[in-house]
This record gives C-alpha cells, structure tokens and sequence, in this order.
C-alpha cells in the first residue's frame, strides 16, 4: 500500500515537472469578457475607453501523436472433436497360468460336557438381572363443564358514570409592557 501511494506520488511530481508555462503568456480577463455567450449587454462603447482598443482572438492548434499499434496474425489452437471408434478385441499370444489355491481344513474347538465325580457341597448363587415394571401415574386429561356466556347485544347504548379524579395546574402569567417599562 505504501509502494502504491510513493508511487503515485512521484508519477504526480513527474508529469507536473514536464510541463513548461513560461512560454504562454496569460492575459487577464476582464468582467465582462466571463459570459460564454459575448453579449455585453450594450456596452461595447464603454468598454472601449476602460481597457485594451483591440482585442485579438488567437487560435491554437496542436497536434498529438499517438502510436497505434498494427494488428498481425495470430495462430489459434482449436480442439476439433475425433471421432473414436469402438474398442475391438485384441488376441493375445502369450498365456498365463493362474494359480487356485486349495481348500485347507481348519481345525474348530468344540466344548464338550466333562461329568465331575463329587458333588459342590454349598450351593451356588447366581444373580439374574429380572426386570420388574414399575408404574408411575402421570397427570391425563378429563373432561370439564365450562359455562360459555351468550352474547347479547343491546340496542341503545349505556352509559356509566365514574369518577376520575384530574388535577389542573395553572401558571401566573406577569404581563410585560414593554422594554422600556421603567420610563
């Protein structure tokens, strides 16, 4: 960002030192010579005696130059599609001899029930997880007589009285006369 900005800075100072005024000379304009249409309004005469007699209008031309550059041949690459036939089989002369492997028996272990000849002499206690239901009354819905009111609709209107109490402020006003009141 700071590159860009120095930049910028010295392309501003360059283009502003390249260009050289002291050969034009500037004349001052009058009033009356600002309105973009030349009317004076009918005082030509007058204008006459205050300033210059003759007023010359110089035409300036100049000529720029510019390099254009020629147009010339390019070479463009296109990709034009090809059409690609079918795949066809193709025979092949040298032949591999695959190998199959065998079935190989592998040996399972099996449990197999043993008789013991003495007998445990305490009993064994097993803990079975059991699984009891257990039952929780939650809140359900019933049903419920509600009085609906009928509306009814009334011809003339009522009016209710009620008290409302509002408090009033009242300001003092003095009255001014004037400014010069003390006179």
């Amino acid at each position: 960002m700071k590159a860009f900005i120095v930049l910028s800075m010295a392309l501003t100072i360059a283009s502003c030192a390249a260009v050289d005024d002291s050969n034009v000379k500037k004349e001052k304009r009058g009033l009356w010579e600002l309105s973009d249409d030349h009317s004076n309004f009918g005082y030509d005469d007058h204008l006459q005696h205050y300033g210059d007699d003759h007023h010359e209008l110089k035409h300036v031309s100049t000529t720029i130059t510019k390099k254009v550059p020629v147009p010339y041949p390019v070479e463009v690459e296109k990709h034009v599609p090809v059409p690609v036939k079918v795949p066809y089989p193709v025979h092949v002369e040298k032949k591999v001899p695959v190998v199959v492997e065998k079935n190989v028996p592998v040996y399972v272990e099996k449990k197999v029930p043993v008789h013991v000849d003495r007998p445990v002499p305490y009993p064994v206690e097993v803990k079975v997880p059991v699984v009891h239901k257990e039952y929780v009354e939650v809140p359900k819905p019933y049903p419920v007589h509600v009085e609906k009111p009928v509306p009814v609709y009334v011809q003339k209107p009522v009016y209710v009285e009620k008290h409302v109490p509002v408090t009033v402020h009242i300001k003092e006003h003095k009255k001014h006369w004037g400014l010069f009141e003390g006179i």
